[in-house]
């Protein structure tokens, strides 16, 4: 029997999130194919990733939908997903 070891990390949105997020909103509006990362409109939404963010202002490495914490799964762009642990995205 092999046990598989889970890891639940939950990261700050505040040491992630770009700079330049407030700005790319204004400039390319509040969108769902916007970056919950930089702002900045997500060329094919439809093979973005996304990343678990919680009530806590963090996002967390934990994928499954029973979280109580959770506010949902918002998109990254590929830019920003390549900056993050591969295993938030």
């Amino acid at each position: 029997m092999t046990t598989t070891i889970q890891r639940f990390i939950e990261i700050p949105l505040s040491e992630v999130r770009s700079e330049k997020y407030e700005a790319n909103i204004d400039r390319y509006g509040d969108h769902s194919d916007t970056c919950f990362i930089c702002g900045k409109r997500i060329k094919n939404i439809d093979n973005a990733k996304s990343v678990h963010y919680t009530t806590n202002d963090t996002i967390v490495s934990y994928m499954g939908d029973d979280l109580e914490e959770s506010q949902g799964f918002f998109p990254v762009g590929n830019d920003c997903a390549k900056k993050l642990i591969i295993s938030f995205t």
